[in-house]
This record gives C-alpha cells, sequence and structure tokens, in this order.
C-alpha cells in the first residue's frame, strides 16, 4: 500500500510538473509575434501625416502594438524586404522590452576613430562593411548584413514602441516638449526662408499651443543659398547670409519672449568660425541653446572653438555610441547632449547616455525622428529625470489635435506632456500586411 502512495504522489507531482511546463509554453506561444503590418494615412491632411508610418505587431494570443516613424524615402520594394527582414529578426530572437540596438543583425560601432571602432576592427572576425556616410559597421556572428540607410532609427524606435506596448509598460510620463521648425518653407516646389513675420506668428501661435521651448532648425534654403555661391559644408556663413539668419532668429525670440526658450539647430553643417560668428549673434539675441553646430569629426576644434562664447552649446546629434558622447565630454564640446533617440539605439541606449550626462553634470535634450509613439515612448522613459531639460521632435502639434489620426491625442499641460498612452484612430489608416513570421518547426 506504501509503494501505491508513493507511485500515486510521484504521479500527482509528475502531472502537475507537466501542466506548468505546457502552460507556460502555452503562455510563451501565445506572446509570440507572428505578424507585422504597415499602417499609412488614407487622406493625409499634413506633411506629417503624409509621412507618418505606422507599424502594428500581433502576437499569436491576438493582442496588438503600435510604434511609428516618418518615412525614410526607400522604394516600396525595399521597405518592405527591410521591414519584413527586421521583424522576423526581431521575433526570432524573442526580444521584447531589450531590443535596444540598432539592429539586432548588426551593431554600429562608428568609425575607425573611435575606441569602439578600432577595437572591434581587431577583435570582430568579419570585415567591416564601409559607408562613409554612416559610418562602420561590423556583422555579429550568425547574420549577415543587412540595410543601415536612411531612416533606420525612425524604424528601430517604431519596432521599441510596439513592443513596449506590448509589454504593457504604461508608465506615467511628464515631460517637456519642444517642437522643431524650419526656417524656411517650400513654395511651388521651391524652398525659400520664411520672413521675419512669418517666423514670428508660426512661433506666436506654438506658445498659445502652450509649448514652452521652440527649436529653430538651419539647413535647407540656406543649404541652396551656399551651394549657389559654390560653397560646400562645414560653412562659414558670409556676413549678408549670417544677417538673413540674425534677423529671423531675433523675430522668433521677440515672438518667444521670457516665457519661452529658443534654441537654434544647425545640423553639424558649420565650421569653427561659422560655428563662432552664429553663436555670438545667437547670444546676443537671447537664445538658450545652440544645438549641433559642427560634426562628430571636428570634437577637439568645437572644444576648442566654444572658448571664444558663452552661450550653451549642445552636441551628440550624429554621434551612434556613448564612446562617442564620452569623447564629447572629455573634449568639453558642449554643456548639453542633444543625441538622436534611434541612432543610438533606442530608449535603452538613450537612459545609458542620460546616465553619462549626469556623471558629467550636463543637461540633456534629445531628439525624436518619429511621430506620437515614438515621442511618448522616449519621453516616458526620461520622465521624472532631473538632467532632461526637453524632448524635441517634427510636427509635434499635430499629434495634440483632436481632429487628428489619433483617437486619443498627446495631451500637454504647461508645456509638458502628461498623458500615460495614446491611441491611433485605425479608421483613418490603410493596412498593408507586412510579413508573417514562420515558426520553427516543433521538436519530436
Amino acid at each position: 500500500m506504501r509503494i501505491c502512495k508513493e507511485s500515486a504522489c510521484y504521479l500527482i507531482l509528475g502531472f502537475a510538473i507537466s501542466l506548468c511546463s505546457a502552460e507556460a509554453k502555452a503562455a510563451s506561444e501565445s506572446d509570440e509575434i507572428v505578424a507585422m503590418d504597415l499602417l499609412t494615412v488614407k487622406e493625409p491632411g499634413s506633411q506629417a501625416e503624409s509621412r507618418l508610418r505606422v507599424i502594428r505587431l500581433t502576437t499569436r494570443s491576438g493582442a496588438t502594438g503600435y510604434g511609428d516613424y516618418l518615412d525614410y524615402g526607400l522604394p516600396p520594394r525595399n521597405a518592405e524586404e527591410t521591414l519584413a527582414r527586421l521583424v522576423n529578426r526581431y521575433a526570432e530572437q524573442k526580444h521584447k522590452t531589450n531590443i535596444f540596438l540598432t539592429d539586432p543583425s548588426m551593431r554600429a560601432v562608428g568609425g575607425a576613430h573611435t575606441v569602439l571602432g578600432q577595437t572591434a576592427a581587431k577583435t570582430l572576425n568579419a570585415p567591416p562593411v564601409m559607408d562613409l556616410r554612416y559610418g562602420a559597421f561590423f556583422p555579429r556572428e550568425g547574420f549577415g548584413p543587412m540595410w543601415q540607410g536612411p531612416g533606420k532609427s525612425g524604424l528601430v524606435i517604431a519596432l521599441q514602441a510596439a513592443l513596449l506596448d506590448l509589454a504593457e509598460e504604461k508608465s506615467p510620463c511628464r515631460m517637456r516638449l519642444c517642437p522643431s521648425i524650419p526656417i524656411d518653407r517650400e513654395v511651388d516646389g521651391k524652398r525659400r526662408l520664411s520672413t521675419p513675420d512669418e517666423m514670428r506668428q508660426t512661433v506666436t501661435s506654438l506658445k498659445k499651443a502652450g509649448f514652452t521651448a521652440v527649436r529653430l532648425e538651419l539647413g535647407g534654403a540656406l543649404e541652396d543659398e551656399m551651394t549657389a555661391r559654390g560653397e560646400c559644408a562645414p560653412y562659414r556663413y558670409p556676413i549678408d547670409v549670417l544677417g538673413l539668419i540674425d534677423r529671423r532668429v531675433l523675430a522668433a525670440k521677440k515672438a518667444a519672449g521670457t516665457e519661452m526658450d529658443l534654441v537654434v539647430a544647425a545640423n553639424m553643417n558649420l565650421s569653427t568660425d561659422g560655428m563662432t560668428f552664429l553663436a555670438l549673434r545667437c547670444q546676443r539675441n537671447g537664445v538658450t541653446l545652440l544645438e549641433n553646430p559642427m560634426a562628430r569629426r571636428h570634437l577637439h576644434e568645437q572644444g576648442e572653438a566654444r572658448k571664444e562664447f558663452n552661450i550653451p552649446l549642445g552636441f551628440g546629434g550624429d554621434y551612434h555610441v556613448n564612446e562617442d558622447f564620452s569623447q564629447g565630454i572629455k573634449q568639453n564640446a558642449g554643456t548639453v547632449l542633444v543625441p538622436d533617440a534611434g541612432h543610438i539605439g533606442g530608449v535603452r541606449m538613450l537612459a545609458r547616455t542620460t546616465e553619462l550626462a549626469k556623471e558629467a553634470d550636463l543637461k540633456l535634450a534629445p531628439v525624436v525622428q518619429g511621430g506620437p509613439l515614438s515621442l511618448l515612448a522616449v519621453a516616458r522613459s526620461l520622465s521624472g529625470r532631473d538632467e532632461v531639460l526637453w524632448v524635441t521632435s517634427l510636427y509635434q502639434e499635430q499629434w495634440l489635435k483632436d481632429d487628428g489620426v489619433l483617437k486619443t491625442p498627446l495631451r500637454m499641460k504647461q508645456g509638458f506632456l502628461v498623458t500615460e498612452s495614446c491611441q491611433i484612430d485605425e479608421t483613418k489608416f490603410q493596412v498593408q500586411r507586412i510579413a508573417q513570421v514562420k515558426t520553427k518547426s516543433k521538436e519530436k
């Protein structure tokens, strides 16, 4: 009888273990990503809506997650192939909240001038994939080369936002917002500088909407002007061009007043003299921050040149890894880290960059090249951090509209994003199936 009782206990224990294993396996399978769709706005009412791309991930259980980005200009066939390969790689590697590398198959390590780049060249058993426009990339073992072109940052943020949503990470968010606007505009297919009055009107409207900071992007028509003169970046703007910038910055500052911070972004296209001359004029006009005036390769020169002026200087827009930021801090390149959230690999890497800023007693003002869900994901990850000044992104005012593409729009109070979540209105989008994940056959 004793043996029978022991056998029964073993049987019950074995049944319980197998039941738990089955339940765990079922839960794991229900969480598996099985499909990805690309959503685009059916009838876009603005440039922002025409560029908006939304990723929808679906798990085996039917749960969905959403992320977004702004289109990156690839031909449709290449875009579909890239999206399909990316989502398959993410799903196969079981990456959920921890998908914060720039890519699951390749890791951007910067050019050979960085310590990380030099180390990778010596230790990895694979030749680098070189492209002077985007730095050096090294394939990770077991994966072949993949696309590393324009807009990858936005796509990565989109996938992160979708997976964060699937993981049900709904932490509260209170983050200051800074819309980014160009100082030029397109009329009849041609770019021209906005007039001072147009700049005043734009900044005034943003101020009335509740924003407490605004960012002016140089470039566009200015680059057209310099190209017409036979110049190429990095620029030392001549006096007359500096005067054109000066008048528009001054008009924006008058509209902003003392209640609104004003940022001027030079987009990494200035020489040391160009940066100094522009910085002195920005300082005279009461600009809060001159952002990203020089490219990463000019770290030392930027550190030396900034001794000529007192205006806060932001750096890091074209950096890819934390080593770049460490070098920038070491060279005293500026007082504010201004990373592109996508370039450095998303919100997880952004958190590490924030720690660098905190350790160096610097401020942080990251940029998001994406839509409302990307903005929300980045803002949520930085919420409550004292070293963060604001989060900058394009077309922010579009995502605050009740009649826009969001069923539950972003909400702002006194310049801060205060919503915990937002929801897209799927009825305004057209859906295209991009990837159907092929699951591996079960082992017998």
